[in-house]
């Protein structure tokens, strides 16, 4: 079987499907689409190298990658192609004309099946269009707006999606249930069997930017609580730095928060943290979940989440707020905490926990290694449910 994977950013999850993919026997050639304005994936960053759009050179791929992830993609044929991001309200030639050439060069290949990751605005609506839709497989990060109103370019997607019949992987059941409310809601006739959820493993690429040598970067020996991620508002940091506030007289707290944003929280009264508030490369943010004692997401809402994945490498416990996007692959009290009621005295109350019950921490970390590893979040699992997706839809 000879699968294109043409993935819209998200490559920490898509490496690792194309590795084992690969590993299980299928030829894979994965095809990493970055916007011409920003190409920073978060797993590699062509920014201070911006490329030209079409395809990047093989040469300048491999001195991008590094070593490490280079070999890590050892197996698979790897191609990056910078395509424009304009909008509608400019000349929309360039996008038209890099969708059909990208869509000719993959056609030309003859694959069995293209498999499309994530989606961008307007370059997936006419990628879509020149790509042959019976050999379309997507896959659906997220489906509606977490909060206030899908966009207009979200909704043609889903529509076309539907109308077109076209086979959808979903990462979460409550993505999957999202989507099939979405289809009652506008009216439209639906299979399930056209969907699937299938769940994504272990960020095994953070692995190639870890040095375990590396200092611990809070040298009082205080404890560190660390948050990252864009930052915004449902994501709760104003819940976790009142519930800091409410631990650090009685524990040597350290928080840092670490992530791009607007900042819509202050710190008044925090007496040691650190605000690390633009891009975070790899390799700091692999020292700051190394050197970290816990991971705290008081989320207010969120169908699926990426945290967990790229911490759990690492065996650090998280302690999150019980919704659907983290219960669906946090085991609470097993490989982290779930809190129902999302105060900042129920936060304060279970870092808390997670600081006095030493026995529970080191069980939690020991769980990690063992859940991840095999079933449904192991790569090896989700390697095969996909290929029976691919089988089933052939």
């Amino acid at each position: 079987m000879r699968i294109a994977i043409v993935s819209f950013y998200l490559m920490e999850s898509t490496i690792p499907l194309a590795k084992y993919l690969s590993s299980s026997g299928v030829e894979v050639n994965l095809y990493s689409l970055l916007p011409y304005g920003d190409q920073n994936t978060f797993v590699y960053d062509f920014s201070k190298n911006k490329q030209h759009n079409g395809f990047v050179d093989r040469k300048v791929i491999k001195s991008t990658l590094g070593e490490k992830l280079y070999k890590y993609l050892s197996n698979t044929n790897f191609k990056i192609f910078i395509y424009p991001d304009r909008w509608f309200q400019k000349i929309f030639f360039q996008d038209f004309y890099y969708a059909f050439c990208l869509a000719e060069e993959i056609k030309k290949e003859k694959y069995d099946l293209i498999h499309i990751i994530h989606s961008s605005r307007r370059f997936w609506l006419f990628l879509f269009l020149f790509l042959e839709k019976k050999k379309v497989v997507q896959t659906l990060h997220e489906v509606t707006a977490h909060e206030g109103k899908t966009s207009f370019f979200d909704a043609l997607r889903l529509k076309w999606l539907i109308k077109e019949s076209v086979p959808v992987i979903f990462h979460s059941y409550i993505s999957k249930m999202r989507f099939i409310d979405y289809t009652k809601k506008i009216g439209l006739k639906t299979s399930n069997n056209n969907y699937e959820m299938i769940r994504f493993g272990l960020f095994e690429t953070f692995n190639c930017f870890s040095n375990q040598q590396s200092e611990k970067i809070n040298k009082d020996d205080k404890i560190n609580i660390l948050f990252f991620g864009k930052i915004v508002l449902y994501k709760g940091i104003h819940i976790l730095i009142e519930a800091v506030k409410l631990l650090q007289d009685k524990y040597s707290l350290h928080l840092v928060i670490a992530g791009g944003g607007e900042a819509y929280f202050e710190f008044k009264d925090i007496k040691s943290y650190e605000f690390i508030n633009r891009f975070i490369p790899n390799e700091e943010l692999v020292n700051l979940i190394e050197n970290c004692d816990m991971v705290v997401l008081p989320y207010t809402s969120a169908s699926q989440s990426g945290v967990p994945m790229a911490v759990f490498p690492f065996n650090k416990p998280i302690i999150a707020s019980n919704i659907a996007g983290f219960k669906e692959v946090i085991d609470n009290l097993k490989t982290g905490i779930l809190v129902n009621e999302i105060t900042p005295q129920s936060f304060a109350s279970s870092m808390e926990t997670l600081l006095i019950n030493k026995e529970l921490k080191k069980n939690i970390c020991e769980n990690i290694k063992r859940k991840y590893c095999e079933g449904e979040f192991s790569w090896p699992f989700i390697a095969d449910k996909t290929i029976n997706f691919y089988k089933k839809k052939l």
